[in-house]
């Protein structure tokens, strides 16, 4: 057996002892029993602390190591009774030791370990994600909503659905949500507040999954997930920073048994037929502010970390992210063009590095007058005149409104990823800004709403030269 398998198995025990926040004389004597079985020094244990709880368990899923699986998971049930009692906390632990090492499981899942500080929620919360809506398993569970919620809860466990709780909102007096919204947040401008309700409206379990858990918490390995449900069950320190463990379970349009053979298997692992259990539920005008709605409301909120659209106002001379409620600060027309000009180019970008043969500089001089043109073009939209528009051919011009760019985009402190909105330059010299372009829109005369870049007056203005 290697190191790397013993620091696993003493981070998996340790969290296991500390679950229940009560480490007692049966727990320490089958302690020392599996530090003898295991070799687990005091080195061992040491570089444990380091190691999270999913890290660990990833260990020994792939270890090879013939019966290892099997021998730790018998450990694991004999240390969660060595006190006499299965606690509620230990129990959670064990369904998601028992779900990855036990090969006999019904059901498939992993576990995940995140900082609490990107994303945390009650333990014994069940979220439903998924990365793209899965109609089949949304129909299962709204056919069966209140069972499995019911079966859930009776277990000591509380089942968030996202479409449930966005259906409340929508069922509720926009003014009012919106004065709860303004009490939440006094700072917020109108616009704000219109903007943070809209998109509130059409949260869905995929925009909340990959926007907000991927993109503004950084739990990247939802990115790409299939229907599951996500089991908080328990906090532990890697290091110094605390950690919130995970267990995802997979589901499809059998949600219903899936749930119901989870929540049998749980509740044989726990020694008391009593525990608490919250009743709590929002009604009609009445909203929670704790735990799950808290931490959903804090992320609207709180405005950071916000994968914002872009709006490009030529004849306000703006350049708005109206999801972050902000818009680019202490720059002219020259920069707001320059800016415009790079979303035109998308994918192709711009370098300026002069070719070395002689050949190559004809074409990069056609080009380059080529890319001034629309640079004139989109000047002119700002407000400028075209033979005005400065030479972005000179460095000693170009760099100055390059700076003062970026500078700005780096101001905006509630974006999320400035280096996508930002001007990047590429290892071959091409300058981009790597925004999609449906993020992308344009205010234009005739159009109360702004229309995307692709459909806009100058993106045509654009293409045509």
């Amino acid at each position: 057996m290697l190191k790397e398998h013993k620091v696993a198995i003493a981070r998996i025990f340790a969290d296991l002892i500390k679950a229940d926040r009560i480490v007692d004389t049966g727990e320490m004597e089958c302690w020392r029993n599996i530090c003898n079985k295991y070799a687990i020094d005091r080195d061992v244990r040491i570089e444990a602390g380091e190691v999270s709880f999913a890290e660990a368990l990833d260990v020994i899923c792939n270890s090879g190591v013939q019966g290892l699986k099997e021998d730790l998971l018998g450990d694991c049930r004999s240390m969660t009774v060595s006190d006499g009692f299965c606690a509620h906390s230990e129990a959670l632990l064990m369904i998601a030791l028992t779900t990855i090492l036990d090969s006999g499981q019904p059901f498939r899942g992993e576990v995940i370990s995140i900082p609490r500080a990107n994303f945390n929620i009650d333990i014994a919360t069940v979220l439903y994600i998924e990365s793209d809506t899965d109609p089949e398993t949304n129909s299962a569970i709204l056919a069966s909503y209140r069972s499995i919620f019911k079966e859930l809860q009776l277990a000591g466990f509380h089942f968030v659905y996202i479409p449930k709780i966005i259906d409340h909102y929508k069922n509720t007096d926009p003014a009012l949500f919106k004065d709860i919204l303004s009490f939440l947040a006094p700072s917020m401008s109108e616009r704000g507040l219109d903007t943070t309700y809209r998109l509130l409206m059409k949260m869905t379990t995929g925009v909340f999954c990959k926007d907000l858990l991927c993109n503004k918490c950084g739990i990247t390995e939802l990115r790409n997930t299939m229907p599951s449900l996500l089991i908080k069950i328990g906090n532990s320190y890697v290091g110094d920073d605390q950690y919130a463990n995970y267990l995802k379970i997979d589901v499809d349009d059998e949600i219903a048994l899936t749930v119901q053979t989870f929540v049998d298997r749980f509740s044989e692992m726990l020694s008391a037929d009593m525990f608490v259990v919250s009743t709590s539920e929002e009604r009609d005008n009445q909203f929670h502010f704790h735990g799950f709605y808290k931490q959903l409301l804090d992320i609207f909120i709180v405005r950071r970390n916000i994968r914002s659209a872009i709006h490009l106002n030529p004849y306000k001379e703006e350049i708005l992210f109206p999801d972050i409620d902000s818009k680019a600060m202490g720059l002219h027309r020259r920069e707001r063009a320059l800016y415009a000009l790079m979303l035109c180019q998308g994918r192709d970008g711009i370098n300026f590095n002069l070719p070395k043969s002689a050949g190559a500089l004809e074409r990069y001089n056609r080009r380059m007058k080529r890319v001034q043109q629309r640079y004139s073009a989109i000047y002119e939209m700002f407000g400028g005149g075209k033979d005005a528009a400065p030479d972005l051919s000179v460095p000693e011009i170009r760099r100055p409104i390059f700076s003062c760019l970026k500078r700005s985009i780096r101001n905006l402190k509630s974006l999320y990823n400035h280096e996508d909105y930002n001007i990047s330059k590429g290892a071959d010299g091409t300058f981009h800004v790597h925004v999609e372009p449906e993020l992308v829109f344009v205010h234009q005369s005739g159009s109360e709403r702004p229309v995307p870049l692709l459909e806009s007056e100058m993106f045509r203005r654009w293409s045509q030269i």
